[in-house]
């Protein structure tokens, strides 16, 4: 049970502002589905979903702290950790990266039994929270580009939760998936031009059928670009994908309605040990925002 603030001798206004007694005490998530059959589903597909995830009280606490983020947090941070549809206009923020380094709460929430150690559980690994992210797509906006996380992470050590803060559908831009290419290894990539996505498969159709066909499991003539799954969501459902497994998202065909999500990224503990890795990480990162500081996106 988390203390009473009244008899504690830290100022309420630290455990308002960390969430302490909110999202420590969240139930497991080990409550919020049925383990063997989800941890089935994934090996099989390469992808999650679990409706329902977040009851209505912790997604209308969660979203309380994201306006306040927005808030109070988004002025004081680097220009790195945002980013906008809308270069000058505040209210058009589109993603907002490494919430965990800038904020008590989402460090939290990334800790929260509610998601941490679910990736343990689907990857076999020991794990720890990565990156604390948030996304939303606005009316109007075009596809994200099919791609695979493993081309950004530099490796196959991670899992992409996708928490959805509204409702996310085929108009307002929702993702699809491509169930088993978590098989396939990572395909080959080449820049892209959208914004926060630098990389997007090179070709998606011939790129996946040159690898269906060498894959024996795979039967019939279907292009794994045909195979893509609709995974539209309602608000407090989570979804959660393998490193290698393709996904995109669709336009948003909607003239008013914005797709706001939340990312929490778990990648495995033996990461943070590998010096090679971090150092090409830190390159590729800084490199990517120095090109967008020299377009003016950012």
């Amino acid at each position: 049970m988390a203390a009473d603030p009244s008899t504690s001798d830290e100022p309420v206004s630290k455990k308002a502002r960390t969430g302490e007694g909110l999202v420590s005490t969240w139930p497991k998530f080990t409550h919020r589905m049925d383990q063997d059959e989800v941890k089935t589903f994934f090996k099989e597909t390469g992808y999650i979903k679990i409706p329902d995830f977040l009851s209505e009280d912790e997604l209308a606490a969660l979203n309380r702290e994201l306006a306040r983020y927005r808030r109070d947090v988004v002025p004081n941070i680097s220009n790195k950790d945002v980013f906008y549809e809308e270069k000058d206009n505040p209210d058009t923020i589109i993603r907002l990266e490494r919430m965990q380094t800038n904020d008590d709460f989402f460090k939290d929430l990334g800790l929260s039994p509610a998601f941490n150690g679910l990736a343990d559980l689907l990857l076999g690994e020991d794990m720890e929270p990565n990156n604390v992210q948030f996304f939303s797509k606005p009316p109007g906006a075009k596809p994200t580009p099919p791609h695979q996380d493993g081309k950004y992470f530099m490796h196959d050590k991670g899992i992409t939760f996708w928490l959805a803060l509204d409702d996310a559908d085929e108009e307002n831009g929702c993702l699809y998936y491509v169930p088993g290419t978590h098989l396939m290894g990572e395909l080959q990539h080449e820049k892209s031009t959208a914004l926060g996505f630098s990389q997007g498969l090179a070709d998606y159709s011939a790129e996946m059928q040159e690898k269906e066909a060498c894959m024996s499991a795979k039967k019939g003539n279907t292009s794994m670009a045909e195979k893509e799954v609709c995974m539209a969501a309602k608000k407090g459902s989570l979804l959660g994908h393998h490193p290698y497994t393709v996904h995109r998202a669709g336009k948003n065909s909607s003239p008013t309605r914005w797709r706001p999500a939340l990312g929490l990224t778990y990648w495995a503990k033996s990461c943070r040990h590998d010096e090679e890795l971090q150092k090409k990480h830190k390159e590729y990162q800084q490199k990517l925002v120095k090109e967008l500081e020299n377009k003016g996106r950012i």
